[in-house]
């Protein structure tokens, strides 16, 4: 197999449904945004560690993101290579992670609700390992702060925390809209984003300036559990038209096609922005504390 033909199913697979990753524009504009706001030191050091990705990986993410193989690589770019993987065998046990899956009855997330192969662990996991491994395994670091950074930004997209049944909004289609995203969680990994206003420029002066209205703690471990909460309480929301909401607070899965109303957009890009905002700011407390 030659390998543009390998790139071509690559990114085929990739984009085929169902998905459940952010797209690579949310994860680009978190990426940069937290790269941005942290001190010179840290992108020194970030920088360092692009360096030492190996070229085949390199090759890989430029790929992904419609760039020249030997362009250089950008913390932006680099933060989508945990999507770029997916279908290659030794990292297919990690697509499971990119998402967090609770019973229909669940009410909050709560600590520990899941113990392994799920997104809060994820986090928990790349982390510890960025923070912990040393110059002598610097690809396995490497690894980390591109799965960390990729989390962060999966975490913040409200249908990544929500239900098995019907893949988190995957197989929740539209009856309506004129757009390539065909169900509700590819409208909110990607359609959101682009529909309407925003070019990943406007999007970036638009969240650096109010980069301060969210001032974040410094990072503790128990903050991924809070975290996924708020995604899945907007996930629950009546006015995501996700699920149907019982009075015990459980939430009913939808039959059939849904209708968004005429202001579903700009009232979605809006929290959208929050989430966005939110992710980078505590990547890049993340950061700050494991580099």
């Amino acid at each position: 197999m030659t390998i543009k033909l390998f790139f071509f199913i690559l990114i085929f697979f990739t984009f085929s449904n169902p998905s459940f990753a952010l797209g690579k524009l949310g994860h680009q504009i978190v990426c940069q945004l937290a790269f941005e706001h942290l001190s010179l030191t840290k992108q020194t050091q970030i920088s360092a560690l692009l360096n030492a990705i190996p070229t085949k990986h390199q090759h890989l993410i430029n790929n992904f993101n419609y760039k020249k193989k030997n362009s250089p690589i950008t913390f932006a770019n680099a933060c989508t290579w945990a999507d770029a993987i997916k279908r290659l065998e030794e990292f297919k046990s990690y697509n499971p992670w990119h998402y967090m899956n609770v019973p229909r009855d669940h009410i909050n997330i709560r600590a520990n609700d899941c113990s392994k192969n799920c997104l809060p662990q994820a986090i928990l996991k790349h982390q510890q390992t960025l923070a912990q491994t040393k110059n002598d395994a610097k690809w396995q670091q490497v690894q980390a702060l591109l799965f960390l950074g990729h989390w962060l930004g999966d975490i913040h997209q409200p249908l990544h925390i929500s239900f098995a049944d019907d893949l988190g909004g995957n197989r929740v289609e539209f009856s309506h809209l004129a757009t390539k995203c065909k169900n509700l969680h590819w409208y909110w990994d990607e359609c959101i984003l682009y529909k309407g206003k925003h070019s990943k420029a406007k999007w970036l002066a638009l969240l650096t300036e109010k980069w301060h209205q969210h001032l974040q703690p410094n990072w503790q471990t128990g903050q991924v559990w809070l975290w996924a909460d708020e995604s899945f309480q907007l996930a629950k929301s009546a006015s995501l038209n996700y699920c149907q909401s019982n009075n015990d607070g459980s939430c009913q899965k939808l039959t059939g096609k849904i209708r968004l109303p005429d202001n579903y957009l700009n009232h979605h890009q809006v929290v959208m922005e929050q989430r966005l905002l939110l992710a980078a700011q505590r990547l890049t407390k993340i950061l700050e504390e494991s580099l």
